[in-house]
């Protein structure tokens, strides 16, 4: 398969008249092996106990599985370590785990959940499901799925709890694995461009559209797309020798998709460099942040440190809290969530508008934003210094 970006994103709702989610997603990009792995663990029952039992099988399937533990070591490594259910007498989480080799090759393990399944061209890929039983007297008679393939570009993975699967249950008819593979087919049809964290939303809120009067089971939904990445390029701060400001301006320029400058020096700059001219109109907005400026070709110009500061604090948050929100960070930090790949430009320039500690500050804040788009949002990020 042609190098491709992988998208993964997820939507929860928690039982109708429960505050905390039974149904558990933990996600670890691993760089040195250029592999992501996540994980999708429903607990017995509902509200703060599933959400345990969910929390510690989530946890403990991703970190053996991590470490390329076998699936029935790691399966009694877990139960072994569950608490007991009081009233039940047992431990049970359910768990499906997605582990995308850098090789491209997709391992897929499910216990006890709706078995993921994978649309090719809005058609169903039909996998090769192995039955794993597992050799433990104490464990007799129970057994975990398994299956791999090797996606293709534009293919889409998806994986649920009950909640999604058994929707509807007594109040019509039983939704089903097959109904949520219709309606995956359906949304794809009428929105072939849908994000993977839109069509898990659409398809959870659809499960709870069944149920009529609420959730009837928390609901967990998880969709991966293989696809052409999309690009972004944030250029901050000056060269540290001016020598250099052409080659750095040559360098935005040239970048493909979106393009972002965060500082007034930096904007200066490259407007200077690439005899570019600044729009009379600047847009303010009432995030106490300074007004942005608009440049010829690029998406967003805005203020650097401060500007920065708060997209890290926005990106260790849900993108929900500000996608209805407004201001330059905000705009910054959804420019973010859109792309696949993201660059940095960043200079090293320390002068007299600028002082050391707030170059110190640029360069750890790039660090820091580097880190939370690679391991907590799984996108892949570069970093140049010029």
């Amino acid at each position: 398969m042609t190098a491709c970006f992988i998208e993964i994103g997820h939507y929860q709702k928690a039982k109708a008249g429960e505050h905390s989610f039974g149904d558990v997603i933990l996600k670890r990009f691993i760089k040195e092996e250029n592999r992501r792995v996540v994980v999708l663990s429903d607990g017995m029952g509902s509200g703060i106990k599933a959400n345990v039992l969910a929390s510690l099988t989530a946890s403990m399937a991703l970190n053996f599985v991590c470490e390329h533990k076998s699936i029935a070591e790691a399966y009694e490594l877990i139960y072994n370590i569950l608490p007991e259910c009081s009233e039940r007498k047992m431990g049970y989480a359910t768990f499906t785990i997605v582990d995308m080799a850098g090789d491209g090759t997709v391992s897929l393990i499910a216990y006890d959940n709706p078995l993921p399944f994978v649309l090719r061209r809005a058609e169903i890929l039909e996998l090769d499901w192995q039955s794993v039983e597992l050799a433990s007297t104490r464990y007799a008679g129970k057994s975990v799925s398994t299956a791999k393939f090797t996606p293709e570009m534009d293919d889409r993975l998806f994986a649920f709890s009950d909640g999604i699967s058994q929707s509807g249950l007594g109040r019509t008819s039983e939704w089903g694995r097959d109904g949520a593979i219709a309606y995956s087919q359906k949304a794809l049809r009428d929105c072939p461009a849908i994000s993977a964290r839109d069509l898990s939303e659409k398809i959870v809120n659809k499960a709870e559209m069944n149920d009529k009067s609420g959730l009837k089971d928390d609901a967990s939904h998880l969709t991966v797309h293989f696809r052409e990445p999309r690009r972004m390029l944030v250029a901050t701060g000056a060269p540290g020798n001016r020598e250099r400001d052409f080659a750095f301006a040559r360098r935005f320029a040239a970048a493909t998709g979106s393009r972002v400058i965060a500082g007034g020096t930096t904007s200066e700059l490259i407007a200077r460099e690439l005899e570019l001219k600044f729009s009379e109109t600047m847009i303010s907005f009432n995030d106490g942040m300074p007004p942005i400026s608009q440049l010829a070709g690029v998406d967003l110009v805005s203020e650097g440190v401060m500007t920065l500061s708060r997209v890290e604090r926005l990106l260790r948050g849900d993108e929900i809290a500000f996608r209805l929100q407004d201001g330059a960070a905000e705009r910054m930090a959804r420019l973010i969530f859109n792309a696949d790949l993201v660059e940095f430009i960043v200079g090293t320039a320390s002068n007299e508008f600028h002082y050391d500690f707030q170059y110190k500050m640029r360069v750890q804040l790039v660090k820091d934003i580097a880190e939370l788009i690679e391991n907590r949002h799984l996108k892949k990020v570069t970093v140049e210094y010029f």
